[in-house]
């Protein structure tokens, strides 16, 4: 069924009337005109001035079912994601009928298919964009948050030397500096570190805010037990712009490392 009027269009798969009669219950209800998913299950009420269209035929009974779904199977996106094409196949049977498509096709503009499926599924043109600076800072941030009894994690940092630029810091819990830089090496956010150390908590549990003991004396990234108390409080000047909050107090050497030392 399609409605349109009324600055709407709703198209979707009839499913029964309403309980008062007045309205109909739809399954994947699409924009055709926006190309657009709106929802997986609604009513369409018409309303006065709004014009009501039925399919007179669908999937189940039309003759062109099949060269309708070969426009679909022929689409890259559908073709190369054989995880989808089940789900993907199931929509494009309540949202459309063959004959629509095969109109669409004839009119060379499949647009009202395929980006609507693309909203859909969040494929595509569509699909969500991932702000890998964010997903480092909240991975970092529930390191921090996830310490307790006087437990210790091993970071890598990149510390810039200029004001253009922001901190960055990465953690996998306390693996060596090597292995944690190998894991940075794959992720997204990639940086080059410049620092790595050690943070301790050394709060009580309940305690607020937490207090962090922060040395930079990892071997690889750092002077190791050699390290200076002047470096390792640049790191906190550092934690304190990017992870505000807690208290960090800067040591020396490796002095903030905790039960499993790792350099």
């Amino acid at each position: 069924m399609r409605r349109a009027g009324n600055g709407k269009d709703q198209q979707g798969r009839f499913i029964k009337p309403s309980e008062d009669g007045q309205a109909m219950v739809v399954v994947d209800v699409i924009d055709p005109t926006n190309y657009e998913f709106l929802t997986e299950g609604g009513i369409i009420r018409p309303e006065e001035g709004d014009s009501l269209y039925r399919h007179a035929h669908n999937f189940e009974d039309s003759e062109k079912a099949e060269a309708a779904l070969q426009i679909l199977k022929n689409w890259p996106l559908y073709r190369d994601d054989e995880k989808m094409q089940e789900t993907i196949l199931e929509f494009v049977k309540n949202a459309f009928s063959p004959e629509e498509i095969l109109s669409l096709k004839k009119e060379d503009n499949l647009k009202p298919l395929f980006v609507t499926i693309q909203h859909k599924f969040q494929i595509g043109r569509h699909t969500p964009k991932v702000d890998w600076e964010k997903v480092r800072w909240e991975r970092f941030q529930e390191a921090l948050e996830a310490l307790y009894d006087g437990k210790h994690l091993t970071y890598v940092a990149f510390i810039p030397s200029d004001q253009n630029h922001d901190p960055k810091f990465f953690s996998i819990g306390t693996k060596p500096h090597v292995e944690t830089v190998k894991q940075l090496e794959r992720e997204e956010f990639y940086f080059k570190p410049t620092n790595g150390g050690h943070i301790k908590v050394v709060s009580a549990t309940n305690e607020t805010p937490k207090r962090f003991l922060v040395d930079a004396g990892s071997n690889e990234y750092g002077a190791g037990v050699k390290s200076s108390i002047s470096t390792a409080e640049l790191i906190c000047d550092m934690l304190e712009k990017e992870h505000p909050g807690p208290e960090y107090i800067p040591v020396k050497g490796r002095d903030a490392y905790g039960v499993g030392q790792s350099y």
